[in-house]
């Protein structure tokens, strides 16, 4: 699994890349330290699943997260964190896309393996998709060069 991390905050980044490697889920990780880093990277390459930070130096979170769905689709997942336990963030952020929120205080490898069992869930199912509607693709393309003499 691949994972983005847009925040601002070096130590913050550093706890999260140790808890995301301790749960054993994940292939790759790549850091953006701002919102527009952060985009830039998501459309370079393809990413499973984001951590987003709410509060970035150069773009609001909410702004972030709209963007990368725009670029990504619906389906991505984005997870907003945050360091203060804000009453608005969660429903401002879950409002605007987001599949869930964690608080930064709160995370640790246990807290990451239940956000990103799903996405490991949903990327298999998504690889099973891919497969069958090739192998469909497949069989349509050879029955459509059947000779019918």
């Amino acid at each position: 699994m691949k994972i983005l991390i847009i925040d601002d905050d070096k130590v913050d980044r550093s706890s999260l890349k140790r808890d995301l490697k301790n749960t054993h889920l994940v292939s790759k990780i790549v850091e953006a330290e701002t919102g527009h880093e952060g985009i830039d990277r998501f459309k370079e390459e393809s990413f499973d699943c984001v951590l987003l930070d709410y509060y970035l130096p150069d773009k609001e979170g909410v702004e972030v997260l709209k963007e990368l769905i725009n670029i990504g689709g619906e389906f991505i997942t984005i997870i907003a964190i945050t360091g203060t336990a804000s009453e608005t963030m969660p429903e401002r952020m879950i409002g605007a896309g987001a599949s869930d929120y964690l608080i930064k205080d709160e995370i640790d490898t246990r807290i990451l393996e239940r956000v990103l069992r799903p996405v490991q869930k949903q990327i298999r199912l998504k690889e099973k998709f891919e497969k069958e509607i090739s192998e469909l693709t497949k069989k349509l393309e050879e029955s459509n060069n059947i000779d019918y003499k």
